[in-house]
């Protein structure tokens, strides 16, 4: 993403394209659905899981 300056009425000012206007926003909103799971996993909230018992339990559900 590259920040492009305009110029209105003699103030300068910082564009993005609407693309790339979405895209920063769903990087703040995956930075801050990350710091979220994070802040859970700190407090306790949110229980780890080894990534074999991880495959078991979805072999078992999904007969993978």
């Amino acid at each position: 993403m590259e920040i492009r300056k305009m110029v209105f009425d003699g103030v300068s000012y910082n564009v993005l394209t609407d693309e790339e206007l979405k895209e920063f926003v769903k990087e703040v909103e995956f930075k801050k659905e990350l710091d979220l799971q994070h802040e859970k996993l700190i407090n306790g909230e949110i229980e780890t899981m080894d990534i074999d018992d991880f495959a078991k339990k979805h072999r078992l559900k999904y007969g993978l």
